[in-house]
């Protein structure tokens, strides 16, 4: 008699989670913009509050998407 092996399961995608590391990326690179300029003694340029709104929306709709 031969009994089955079970199979393993895969566990389920973990929707949200690119999202959200790309929207941390944003957020670490309009950081570090704004500090090199703060330093440098220039103004903000225009793509930092860009990248600095960009990465909170990719942040929030991967948490939403997630379930957090």
């Amino acid at each position: 008699m031969r009994t089955a092996l079970p199979q393993p399961q895969r566990p389920e995608p973990r929707k949200g989670t690119k999202t959200k590391l790309l929207g941390v990326v944003f957020l670490i690179l309009a950081m570090l913009d704004a500090m090199l300029s703060w330093r440098g003694g220039f103004a903000l340029g225009g793509i930092v509050p860009v990248l600095f709104s960009g990465g909170l929306i990719l942040l929030v709709i991967g948490a939403v998407r997630q379930g957090v």
